[in-house]
């Protein structure tokens, strides 16, 4: 069984693209977090999960949604309550040019930091251009074993936060970034954890549309890189997934 830490099942833009997807996650046994960009996109994840028992439901506010929903954070508390890991929550610096958006963006992020301690949630991280900031909240939050999503931060802070106890998923880029692959050989196994981030983001990186399939070539990878085989690969994500949930 495979683990797709960090998917996004509503950019699937397609009936026939969402069905074939689906299908994936199903026959070849993916677990799946899906994570939300919104509300809306939590809602359409949840429809799908009462159907796939293999995808799990995660509710937050993505960085670049936060400026639509900073005043509407009283109407998330019950959202927050039934899911069972939240996100994607989270900074960033990079991706979001408009800096008048910064503090609206800090708002919610530090609103469901509150959330997850009271309610003692896993969280599921955006760090971009924000990691030693990030790192901070975690410490000042006392946030239970978060995942950092698709780390490309700075070796120290990466250090900080595996020394915290973070989980580090790896994502598609793997076969064509030097950065990932030295922080799949820096992590020890019983740390990582791997995802696809939903179609979209193989295409950024190869212009390939990104099945859950895709789960399996980044297992193959990061079995070169570690020097073991894929099958110790695969038990191991899935034992630091079971772990988590």
């Amino acid at each position: 069984m495979f683990v797709d830490a960090h998917n996004h099942l509503d950019f699937f833009e397609s009936k026939e693209k969402l069905d074939k997807a689906l299908g994936i996650i199903r026959n070849e046994e993916i677990l799946t977090l899906g994570c939300s960009m919104d509300c809306k996109s939590y809602e359409f994840t949840k429809k799908l999960a009462v159907k796939n028992k293999n995808i799990i439901p995660c509710f937050g506010i993505h960085p670049s949604k936060a400026h639509e929903n900073y005043k509407k954070l009283d109407k998330f508390h019950e959202y927050i309550k039934e899911s069972r890991i939240i996100g994607e929550i989270g900074l960033d610096y990079v991706w979001v040019k408009e800096k008048e958006k910064y503090p609206y963006m800090k708002k919610v992020f530090i609103y469901f930091l509150e959330q997850a301690r009271r309610y003692n949630k896993i969280t599921n991280i955006h760090t971009k251009g924000a990691e030693g900031e990030i790192y901070n909240y975690i410490k000042k939050y006392k946030l239970k074993t978060p995942i950092i999503h698709w780390y490309s931060g700075d070796k120290d802070t990466l250090r900080k936060l595996l020394e915290y106890g973070c989980y580090f998923t790896i994502s598609v880029d793997i076969e064509y970034s030097k950065l990932s692959k030295e922080i799949v050989q820096f992590l020890p196994l019983d740390k990582i954890l791997t995802e696809t981030d939903g179609p979209t983001s193989l295409q950024w990186v190869n212009g390939r549309y990104g099945y859950p399939s895709v789960i399996k070539d980044i297992v193959k990878e990061i079995a070169k890189i570690k020097k073991v085989k894929e099958g110790e690969v695969e038990k191991s994500i899935l034992n630091n997934f079971k772990s988590l949930i």
